[in-house]
């Protein structure tokens, strides 16, 4: 009788066994329609927003009679073709009361005589050099700002990095923004300048339509998402805190400061125009560097959402995953589904790059589908990269460790690892 209860036992518990791996299998093959509905409401809402609001810039009249002084935060290291023109963008400005606050870390960088010889071009411009940074701060753009930073004359303060193009129409727009009460941040949503080469078609679609399609939609739905690229705020907002020193612990300092100021009750604005990086020396492995270190901070700050949720917003990974949910559940082929996917995909993310350009690409068709491919192709790589040595990250000339969700960095020995 023994014997006969263990063998009855035996067979009940891989009968529930059986069960509970047919509802796992289940949830599993859910879950890219989950991640589907996400993805249609982040295109539409992204696709929306670039066609009707980008490029509708504030009315300045909005501001008053007078316009605040600005402040404009000039982070420089080292020389790129496009550099004297990005800053000349900004000695040329045509706003009434403005300084130009040039950050330079070291005081043999060539970037020094450049700035000395704008500075002699146009005498008129109140522009101010600071060569060297405040010590104890491990972040390399904190510590190149922090001394100017301090000396600013006025609250509102443009932070603009090297790669950053100006224009009079992007200053004023960010300006009207920042004029309501509830914003302590007008952020530009990264693009590029139009510039030859697959190097740059593939950052300009990486900008223009992966990017794009959940900078936008975040916005629109309320949700913090910025980049440091170029920005506007008020220094007053930062006073409780020690300043932009504060953020100097962070190697993402931008995530930080965001997150900040959202506790504090304060909201976001998208300025009306993209901010235009304009960089002469890019390449593909520069690209995936950039990419690499980026992912190495996500995956250090937001590991559930870098690791896990990021992936399935990608073509491929999401594309293989749904294309066997769907041979799974409903018997289709996976090729069929899977060519499907990627076809509507890459025509969804042509309409999206085409609205944040503006007007028609400055590449051919062709381009942009070798651009494509080559983009979502090289996320795999990026993504395994960036796995291996995760904690620690290249930034510059220096190497840096993250520990405890990206809030803990200090500066390693870089001898003592192996390369990433």
């Amino acid at each position: 009788m023994e014997r006969i209860d263990i063998k009855c036992s035996y067979h009940i518990w891989f009968a529930m066994d059986d069960v509970a791996w047919h509802y796992l299998i289940l949830v599993l093959a859910l879950l890219p329609w989950i991640s589907y509905a996400f993805i249609v409401t982040f295109f539409v809402l992204s696709i929306f927003y670039g066609r009707f609001q980008l490029y509708q810039s504030s009315d300045p009249r909005n501001i008053g009679d007078e316009l605040p002084g600005i402040t404009i935060l000039k982070p420089l290291m080292g020389l790129d073709p496009y550099l004297e023109s990005n800053l000349e963008s900004h000695f040329t400005l045509k706003y009434p009361k403005f300084e130009i606050l040039a950050c330079i870390a070291d005081d043999q960088d060539p970037a020094i005589a450049l700035v000395q010889s704008l500075q002699e071009r146009y005498p008129l411009t109140d522009c101010r050099l600071f060569v060297g940074g405040k010590d104890g701060i491990v972040n390399p753009l904190i510590h190149n700002m922090s001394p100017a930073y301090e000396a600013a004359k006025y609250d509102i303060m443009w932070v603009s990095t090297s790669r950053i193009k100006a224009n009079t129409e992007i200053l004023l727009d960010m300006v009207s923004k920042l004029n309501s009460r509830k914003v302590a941040l007008v952020h530009q949503m990264p693009f590029t300048t139009d510039q030859d080469g697959l190097a740059a078609a593939i950052e300009k679609v990486y900008f223009g339509a992966s990017i794009a399609k959940y900078y936008l939609a975040f916005h629109m739905l309320g949700i913090s998402c910025f980049t440091g690229m170029s920005y506007l705020m008020k220094r007053t907002h930062l006073e409780d805190i020690d300043g932009i020193s504060y953020f100097g612990q962070f190697l993402a300092e931008d995530f930080f400061l965001a997150k900040h100021l959202h506790e504090k009750g304060f909201c976001h604005q998208v300025a009306a125009i993209p901010a235009q990086q304009n960089v002469a020396s890019t390449s593909i492995v520069a690209y995936k560097d950039r990419m690499v270190r980026w992912l190495r901070l996500r995956l250090n700050m937001m590991p559930i959402t870098a690791g896990f949720l990021e992936p399935l917003g990608e073509s491929i990974p999401l594309g293989i995953f749904a294309s066997w949910s769907a041979s799974h559940l409903f018997g289709i082929s996976p090729y069929a589904w899977f060519a499907g996917h990627i076809l509507v995909w890459f025509s969804l993310d042509y309409i999206q790059l085409t609205g944040v350009q503006n007007g028609p690409l400055p590449f051919p068709f062709p381009m942009y589908t070798a651009a494509w491919i080559i983009r979502e192709l090289l996320y795999i790589h990026v993504y395994f990269e960036a796995l291996c040595n995760v904690r620690r990250i290249k930034w510059g000339k220096r190497m840096y460790y993250l520990s405890n969700f990206g809030k803990s960095l200090r500066v390693v020995n870089e001898r003592s690892l192996l390369h990433v």
